[in-house]
């Protein structure tokens, strides 16, 4: 149990930038199922950055391929804003091999390819944004 007195903890929040909507809508069914998550999804990186005005998500799950500006344009944005620096990023593609030499050089491990096992995505999320509650009820 939490000390601090206060309530039940927070959920980890995920931002899902996915520009196929079912996709998106999918992957954001498949992390609010989670307990202790909750996912937004949005399709446009546009949209990503107002969200990003206002909430500080735990994960971000971004497609390489977005309109008007690619992942990876979207991951270089926002980890230059000092409060997303340290924000972790998981990315999904259908073309992981070509994008290689772009995830390397920015340090990105976390990279699904097209299709994806639905597991795997889960686990993931859990190791990227590790539940709240989780690491408190370790520690008594």
């Amino acid at each position: 149990m939490n000390s601090n007195g206060q309530g039940p903890p927070r959920k980890r929040v995920v931002l899902v930038v996915e520009d196929d909507r079912p996709i998106g809508e999918l992957l954001a069914s498949i992390i609010n199922d989670e307990e202790g998550y909750v996912a937004i999804h949005v399709t446009r990186p546009k949209d990503a950055l107002e969200i990003l005005k206002k909430v500080k998500p735990d994960l971000l799950v971004l497609d390489v391929g977005l309109p008007g500006m690619s992942g990876l344009e979207l991951y270089d944005r926002v980890h230059a804003d000092e409060r997303f620096k340290n924000t972790p990023v998981m990315f999904e593609t259908a073309v992981a091999d070509r994008n290689r030499g772009e995830f390397e050089r920015r340090g990105i491990e976390t990279v699904m390819e097209k299709p994806f096992d639905i597991n795997d995505l889960v686990r993931h999320v859990r190791e990227l944004a590790p539940p709240m509650g989780r690491a408190a009820r370790h520690l008594n």
